[in-house]
């Protein structure tokens, strides 16, 4: 019989790190870093007293997991099983701060390139990735405070501010450009640019990284209108790569169509038909016509006619519209505020232009005499009281609809142009292609909101860009984890999961839904007051969790 005063229980939580360290270790994360780090600065007669290489994969863990400021990561690791990490139970300790940035330094000083590079291949050969076509897209890192510093290494990130697609241009940031794989979105490249770079400058860089990754240009380069610069698309073409991107509407081949289609019938034909998720019964029709006029640069214009894009965009013009009259007509009311007739059209025109409805309606300011009686003198009117008849000025807004520019905007309601170098792809084919790029959207949101990449919590720039490579093993794992579920899925004929509360079904899961199964399950291990184990046991595991790890191939050993 056990004696309760002499005994004690220790709760460690397992969680979901058994299925993270099977991807670790299919990848042999830990061997390529320890190929790639620089040794530490050797101490006479010390030996380092944790390898860099499981630090690191501390962090990938904790972001995974739970996102912590580095000074909180030793507190974390106490609430779970270190065998888990690779660690002693005494080796937990030994995580602090301090500690950790000197290891992102340590990373900072590998040849990072070679690092992910390494990593990718062994991703590509494990997993097997098709690498027949690729998805580009940059997304921004915000830095406050005294985190966005300067460095005087050159080979650190400048962080400065640029176009802020986290609509903080107060704020200073990194371009982050990432680059997927069609095949279910897994990461193949990254990498980080200064915070004012343009998006049109990485296009280049990264075709001819991919190249050298899959060893041909045999693949197609997906990315959005500012790879479509005459510079981006002869670079890619001369070396027989193959792209795919929207034409900007700033191109002199849209104005084209315009002017085409005031005395032409376009013979639209239907490329494409999908269920509509949110109204059932109906569906979004994608029509498609290839211009007979080739861009400046000899490449073919694909014209595509969305039902879906035709809707909103007549509802958000209708919507702009609206707006700008109502503010109009407030502005109207309150012209006496206004010093000026130039001041008033400024604050007209700012209005119709925030709203992007400047071609639609025509705004002017008008000089207005009003002649009215006015009472001579002070005190209140009587049968005595004089007045007299003066003359008042004041501004009118004057707003006009352009009715003919409307009708030119319903004409190319639900149109977009896309822009290629293929010869071959048929009308279908190239939509399709384009149709898989906001899975790369996805990727960035999971990164800022999933792992939460923001705040930053490091000064130095060089250490930014080790916690940003780690950032995306993250992503990169992230994804392997949810591409190994949903293609077991489909092997199995399995149609969704019970993950969501309730037992609701998922049937495309995410990594953190497929985590979240195993979450806060723990073991339990009863002690006496000598340390001795006595007693293990776990948390009853619930059967979607089981069917979770038997997709990954995890065994339930760990839980059980």
């Amino acid at each position: 019989m056990l004696d309760l005063h002499t005994t004690r229980l220790e709760s460690l939580e397992v969680g979901a790190l058994p299925i993270i360290n099977s991807f670790i270790d299919r990848l042999q994360l830990e061997a390529l870093l320890n190929k790639h780090l620089p040794g530490p600065s050797p101490v006479p007669g010390r030996e380092p007293a944790l390898a860099p290489a499981k630090v690191l994969l501390v962090l990938v863990r904790n972001i995974l997991l739970s996102r912590q400021p580095l000074y909180a990561i030793s507190q974390w690791l106490h609430h779970f099983v270190p065998e888990h990490f690779g660690l002693r139970p005494d080796e937990i300790s030994l995580f602090n701060d301090d500690r950790i940035v000197r290891h992102l330094d340590l990373l900072f000083d590998a040849p990072q390139a070679a690092l992910v590079t390494d990593l990718v291949l062994q991703v590509i050969a494990v997993f097997h990735i098709d690498c027949s076509r690729f998805h580009q897209d940059t997304t921004s890192i915000t830095f406050t405070g005294e985190q966005a510093c300067s460095s005087s290494d050159a080979a650190a990130p400048h962080i400065t501010f640029g176009y802020n697609k986290d609509h903080r241009p107060d704020l200073k940031q990194l371009v982050w450009s990432v680059v997927i794989s069609a095949d279910h979105a897994v990461p193949i490249h990254f990498h980080l640019y200064p915070g004012n770079t343009a998006d049109d400058q990485v296009h280049q860089q990264t075709w001819l990284t991919l190249r050298q990754l899959v060893g041909n240009p045999d693949f197609w380069y997906v990315a959005d209108s500012k790879l479509a610069s005459q510079e981006n698309m002869t670079f890619i073409d001369a070396r027989q790569g193959t792209f795919l991107s929207v034409l900007p509407r700033t191109r002199g081949e849209v104005a084209w169509l315009d002017q085409y289609l005031q005395s032409n019938t376009i013979p639209w034909q239907e490329v494409r038909r999908q269920p509509n998720p949110r109204q059932k019964g109906t569906f979004h029709v994608y029509e498609g016509w290839e211009s007979p006029e080739p861009s400046k640069e000899g490449f073919r214009i694909l014209w595509f006619k969305s039902s879906q894009k035709l809707a909103t965009d007549r509802k958000s013009r209708e919507q702009r519209l609206a707006a700008a009259t109502v503010q109009l007509e407030h502005l109207s009311k309150r012209t006496n505020k206004y010093p000026s007739e130039t001041a008033l059209q400024k604050a007209a025109d700012k209005i119709v232009t925030r709203l992007k409805v400047r071609e639609y309606l025509r705004v002017s300011v008008e000089r207005c005499r009003e002649q009215k009686r006015k009472q001579v003198g002070p005190g209140r009117p009587g049968p005595d009281t004089k007045y007299e008849d003066v003359v008042e000025e004041r501004w009118v807004l004057r707003a006009t609809t352009n009715e003919e520019a409307i009708q030119e905007a319903v004409r190319r309601d639900g149109l977009f142009p896309l822009i290629t170098n293929s010869e071959t792809a048929t009308l279908g084919e190239v939509l399709e292609k384009y149709k898989y790029q906001p899975f790369l959207e996805k990727r960035h949101e999971q990164l800022k909101s999933v792992l939460e990449v923001a705040p930053v919590y490091l000064k130095k720039p060089e250490r930014v860009a080790s916690l940003l490579l780690l950032y995306f093993v993250a992503l990169l794992l992230y994804a392997l984890v949810e591409r190994e579920v949903r293609r077991r899925m489909k092997e199995s004929n399995l149609k969704a999961l019970d993950l969501y509360p309730e037992g609701r079904p998922s049937r495309q899961p995410t990594a953190d839904l497929l985590m979240a199964s195993v979450l806060g399950l723990r073991r339990h291990r009863l002690l006496d007051h000598t340390g001795l184990l006595l007693r293990t046991f776990h948390d009853p595991i619930s059967p979607v969790a089981l069917q979770v790890l038997d997709l990954l191939g995890v065994d339930p050993a760990h839980y059980q």
